[in-house]
């Protein structure tokens, strides 16, 4: 008898769904951008100059940026692996930050605990990949990333309820990180097979001469496929640059320009969490509408909810309102991006680490440039500058995708080799 067409996929249950959201919450929303809401309280306890704050939190994104590399090379064979250092470099950074006893201590752990980013997002792209039907691997993944918003949620409620105790908060954050780990880890179900019976899965699907061929040539569809993500690299780093107003800035714009106090500028990005959380609730629709809709409405959503922080900071309501809508429409573009290496991309952990790659240096240059932008020309201004640096994103993602098929998952439709038909 022939074997199935369809190689046979294990599905993993309830624990790996949650436990992989609980690491993406603990690596970026805690880990990675908790740091910003706690420097209040860290330059209290440490010489934290405002140039020194900017510096380390620059050295994270390359810190970041060195991490998600290494998963661009080894996640697509070593998932498990890329995820331990994913929640043991963010739980011993964590309860570095925790345990610091003097300033160089406190930024080596800074740096150390923002590793667990660039690790997880390669890492998890693949076990999802492994551990799901084809069919709901889209949705699985804008699910998985939306643990950025819950992560977001619980370091602002940290920062608000523990205040001074800032301490406890990293000891916590630890073990969160760690707890998100285990259960990733636990919970795959692909673990007892490994690569090499995916990879006979593979081969009994196509047959074995298909399989040598591709193997003999695996290397050369690695390279198309990563050159193929010329213009996703150039979208996602030109929305880094407009995003990172909202992400370097917001909290200053709504505390200078509208007169917020400081806890009620810490609600606000409890707000802009939540909404990232509810970026859970686009997964079906990003699953079944193309790209090309479902990138400029995401990015569009990010430039107007800049803009309308900078038009009323001093609004409770708006700015709220603005800072959800931000965190719905990051998470959610970053969830299409996420598709887009998916179906772009001949690895889809690798073009993730890419991606992703590309859209924090963007973030890096975009802090830079707004913070000169400000000084010479004021709040207003810059976030228009910014929202329009989105709009930019936008409309070459569209023009670049709009002579392209689209799949039946709603993704770019990948090219397949004549075996294969």
């Amino acid at each position: 008898m022939k074997r199935p067409l369809q190689p046979s996929v294990p599905t993993a249950g309830p624990l790996f769904a949650v436990a992989a959201v609980t690491l993406i919450a603990a690596t970026y929303g805690l880990a990675r951008l908790g740091y910003g809401l706690f420097l209040p309280a860290f330059s209290a306890s440490f010489e934290l100059t405002p140039a020194v704050g900017g510096l380390l939190s620059s050295g994270a994104s390359v810190i970041y940026c060195v991490s998600a590399g290494l998963g661009f090379a080894y996640a697509p064979r070593h998932p498990r692996l890329m995820t331990i250092l994913a929640g043991s470099t963010a739980a011993l950074g964590s309860a570095g930050i925790a345990a610091a006893p003097s300033t160089g201590f406190f930024t080596a752990a800074v740096l150390l605990a923002g590793m667990g980013a660039g690790f997880a997002s390669p890492a998890l792209v693949e076990l999802v990949q492994r551990n799901t039907k084809p069919f709901h691997a889209a949705k699985r993944q804008s699910v998985v990333n939306s643990g950025t918003g819950f992560g977001v949620v619980a370091a602002g409620l940290l920062a608000l309820l523990l205040g001074p105790a800032w301490r406890l908060a990293w000891v916590l954050i630890a073990v969160i990180a760690v707890a998100g780990m285990i259960g990733v880890l636990l919970g795959d179900a692909s673990r007892n097979r490994g690569n090499a019976g995916l990879q006979n899965d593979a081969e009994g699907a196509n047959g074995n001469d298909d399989a040598g061929q591709r193997q003999r040539g695996g290397s050369q569809q690695r390279g198309l496929g990563l050159a193929a993500l010329k213009w996703p690299l150039a979208a996602a780093f030109i929305y880094g640059i407009g995003c990172a107003a909202v992400w370097v800035y917001g909290r200053t714009l709504l505390e200078d320009q509208g007169g917020m106090p400081v806890a009620l500028s810490a609600g606000a990005w409890i707000a802009l969490g939540v909404g990232g959380a509810a970026a859970v609730l686009t997964a079906p629709w990003l699953a079944r509408h193309s790209i090309r809709l479902t990138w400029p409405v995401t990015v569009l959503a990010t430039a107007a909810a800049t803009a309308g922080m900078a038009l009323a900071p001093g609004s409770t309501g708006i700015s709220f309102a603005a800072a959800a809508l931000f965190g719905l429409a990051y998470t959610a573009a970053t969830s299409v991006l996420i598709i887009w290496a998916t179906a772009t991309a001949s690895s889809s952990a690798a073009g993730t680490s890419a991606l992703f790659i590309s859209l924090i240096l963007g973030q890096a240059a975009g802090a830079a440039l707004t913070g000169a932008l400000i000084e010479a020309s004021g709040f207003g201004l810059t976030f228009a500058v910014a929202a329009a640096a989105c709009g930019i994103s936008a409309a070459g993602a569209i023009a670049r995708t709009q002579n392209q098929h689209t799949s039946e998952d709603g993704g770019l439709r990948v090219a397949r080799s004549d075996a294969a038909s």
